[in-house]
Parts: C-alpha cells; structure tokens; sequence
C-alpha cells in the first residue's frame, strides 16, 4: 500500500461558529510544543493545536483489520478516576505511534479498552517496546497510541499485540474477536519525512469551547457513534454528564445508551454506567457492547418493553479511564445522573 500523510480537516465544526481556516492557522516554524493552556474549560475544547500523521499500512488479522500511523511525539494524559495525569514527551522518544482496530466488513472501530503492545525492532533487535494507551483525540476519536523510540532513519519491524474485545458481542458480532491478534509492519522511517507532516497552530481559538473537525481519511474507519436519527426505536436526549452526550432508546425490551462526545459524535468507551426505569422494575448496570449496527454502546435486558412517557434516569457511576489528547482531557471525568422521559 502507498503510504500517504494525512490531516484532520480544518476547524471547521467548532461550536464558536468557525466556518474554515482562513487567518486560524500557522505553520509549524521550530520543534516543541505550546505550553498547556492555563484557562482550559472543564469541557471539551479547541487545542492549542493540530498534527497530520503518516500512514505505515494496513493488514487483515484473524476477524480484525489494524491500521498502524505515526505522527510527532507528543504530550497526552492519562486518566485515573477523575484525575488526569500529564505525559510528557521524554528524551529519545521520536514517534508517536498509532493504532486502530475494526472489523473487516462492516468498518465498525473496535474498542479494546486492555492495553496493547507496541514492539518496534530493526534487523532483529528490539528497539523499544510498550504497552499502549487506548485514548481518544479529536482528529482519530477512539485509538491506541504511546510515545516510542526509534535509532534514527531506517527500516523497522513493528509488531501490535491487541487483545480480546472485552465488551458483550452482539448481532453479527456474537462470537468474534475473542482472541487475541498479532499484526506485523514494515515501517520506513526518516526524520525528514516526519517532519513534513502538518503541524499547526490554532491561536485565535485555542482554549474555546469546541472542537477540530476529524480526519477525513476512505481506507481509515473512525469510532462515531450511530447519529440520533439512525438509532432503533423512538431515541431521547438524555442528557449531558461531564460534557459527555448521551442518547438512549429502546429497541424491543433492550435499553440502549449511546455516550459521545460533542461536535465529533465520537463514541464514548470505557465508563460505568446504570440506570434506573421504575416503570418496569429495571435498576442496575449497564454491560458495554459492540456491534455492526449501532457500534459502541451500553444496553441491558429489560422484563418488559416500556411505555411512551416512562422516566428513565442515566448515572454515570466512573468516568472512562482512557487517555486523552489535548481537548479532550478536561472533559468526560464526572460523576453524575441525568433523567429524561421516553
């Protein structure tokens, strides 16, 4: 496969109105980073700035297809409870590399929250090996990614480890990706070649409440969650939790809960959920699950189909653990119940 370096596009779905780039961007003039905005909003927001990557390829893998991308070393956070906690870019850390995993036919994103591994060797020595952080960026949503070491230009062998999907499968996706899969890539590095990937500034909007647009990539699938409209059943706006959005329906006797994020309509993985429907006895957790259709989501089994005007109250019990790009690291880290009626 032609390896191609690609970029989100412009910011051009921020909730300030922002309709293109013109006047928002600067190029990227030396190395490093803008310093961590001191006035960020407990909410997702526009980041100080934007990065492209570069494609390394793609392979079929068992039941799944991973794709594997590099783009600069960059700082990120970490997510333990409702704390953050910053990772810096660390001396000799030249990449930061990525990977997504989904099924083959339908390109559902699939989200293994257990950490992969990422081992990068060259002519049969290891060169660095980690266990990756599955996180969410508002250019990729849903991915895995770590700041890794290479020995300058060249050749490397690069094998990701990912494990078993660990959320309920459900419609055609009952009884797949139960094992775990090993990918292996031919990756050719050059620092010049990193270097020409887009980099930019987005001063006049850093900080702001909103959003980059996502990368517009056809081989590259992204984790959005299905939109309100295409939801089985009569769906509801439930609410707002940490500036996560939930929608929720009911498909039969299911109770469906769809979390994303604002703007992008990314899924949301990883958080504890319950919820509360009186009117049929229901009071409990909420099991997360994949499948073809609706993707991402949370569901449980209800004793009976409820009614039209049901109460139906959603708690967040744990935010998601998942690491987090700048934009997103303020975000999604309450606990906290909203209520709507069916």
């Amino acid at each position: 496969m032609r390896r191609r370096a690609f970029l989100g596009g412009c910011a051009g779905a921020l909730s300030s109105g922002l309709a293109g780039c013109g006047g928002l961007l600067e190029e990227r003039s030396t190395g490093g980073q803008p310093p961590v905005l001191d006035d960020r909003p407990d909410a997702v927001y526009v980041p100080t700035h934007i990065e492209g990557m570069e494609m390394q390829g793609m392979q079929t893998v068992g039941d799944r297809k991973v794709g594997l991308f590099y783009s600069y070393a960059h700082r990120f956070w970490t997510v333990t409870g409702t704390r953050t906690n910053l990772a810096e870019i660390q001396d000799g850390q030249d990449v930061h590399l990525m990977a997504s995993t989904w099924d083959p036919e339908s390109g559902t994103v699939i989200p293994v929250l257990s950490q992969p591994t990422f081992t990068i060797s060259q002519d049969g020595e290891e060169v660095d090996s980690k266990r990756a952080w599955p996180m969410l960026s508002q250019n990729m949503g849903f991915h895995f990614g770590e700041n890794m070491a290479l020995d300058g230009d060249g050749t490397y062998t690069v094998e990701v480890e990912v494990g078993a999907v660990d959320s309920q499968r459900v419609g055609d996706f009952d009884g797949t990706f139960g094992e775990s899969i090993t990918a292996e890539f031919e990756m050719e590095y050059s620092e010049s070649t990193k270097n020409e990937i887009r980099y930019e500034r987005l001063s006049d909007e850093e900080g702001t409440r909103g959003a980059v647009s996502p990368m517009s990539m056809e081989m590259l699938p992204l984790a959005y969650a299905l939109p309100k409209s295409a939801m089985p059943g009569s769906p509801v706006e439930v609410g707002s939790g940490g500036d996560a959005e939930m929608v929720a329906t009911v498909d039969g006797s299911t109770l469906l809960v769809s979390p994303r994020t604002p703007y992008n309509r990314f899924a949301i993985p990883g958080l504890a959920l319950s919820a509360t429907l009186d009117a049929v006895g229901f009071d409990g957790t909420l099991t997360p699950a994949i499948g073809p259709e609706i993707g991402s989501h949370y569901r449980a089994e209800l004793s009976s189909e409820p009614s039209t005007g049901d109460s139906l109250t959603v708690t967040v019990d744990s935010p998601p653990s998942i690491a987090r790009h700048e934009g997103y690291e303020t975000a999604f880290l309450e606990r906290g119940t909203v209520t709507t009626t069916l």
